[in-house]
């Protein structure tokens, strides 16, 4: 009886790993061509930090809480393309200065791809400025890449847990041509819906 409990544990544990998949699609794919995604993610990181300027290099920390938003198409079955929208707020601890906190927003495009399994690749890239206080507004740039897996709740609606990889970039005129370089992994656990045409399939003869 023992044995048959566990076994029955088993199964239903394997049909609910390969129940994590966009049903309503009607096709092997995970979402179809045309379909749309709306949603976003939280995340946390920690960084460490290098400062280059014409005196002597400086490093330290950052401690970074993130939250994106995105949009995306689309354009082949399981290949989306679209925008994201970041808001970042950080506390930075550099060796021999007192310790600052700031808001960071960027925009800029990305890209996805989803294999059958449920595992996704994700790259993105975006711009946007720096908004610390009493201090000159600065350029930035990030580049992110890493996987992520789909878990569908309903056919439209997913939890995605994923590890990203990010360089960032920052300059400072202001502060004799500085330039902050950060690089380091960060988890991230989204929300998507994902907005899609149910399929009709046509009887032939």
């Amino acid at each position: 009886m023992r044995k048959f409990l566990y076994l029955s544990a088993l199964l239903l544990v394997f049909t609910q790993a390969w129940a994590q998949e966009n049903r309503g699609t009607l096709v092997p794919a995970k979402i179809f061509q045309r379909s749309l995604m709306l949603g976003g993610s939280v995340s946390g990181s920690y960084k460490r930090i290098n400062i280059t300027s014409n005196s002597e290099p400086i490093s330290g920390h950052r401690q970074q809480y993130d939250m994106d938003a995105k949009v995306g198409y689309f354009v082949l079955s399981d290949f989306a393309v679209g925008l994201k929208g970041s808001v970042y707020h950080y506390k930075e601890k550099m060796s021999g200065q007192v310790p600052t906190q700031s808001t960071n927003i960027l925009a800029g495009p990305f890209v996805r791809y989803y294999l059958n399994n449920g595992l996704f690749g994700e790259a993105s890239a975006a711009i946007g400025i720096n908004n610390r206080p009493n201090v000159n507004k600065t350029d930035l740039a990030e580049y992110r890449g890493g996987v992520g897996y789909i878990i569908f709740i309903n056919p439209k609606v997913a939890v995605e847990p994923a590890l990203m990889f990010s360089y960032y970039q920052e300059k400072r005129p202001a502060e004799a041509n500085r330039k902050v370089t950060e690089w380091g992994p960060s988890v991230n656990v989204g929300l998507q819906v994902y907005l899609f045409r149910e399929r009709k399939f046509q009887l032939t003869r």
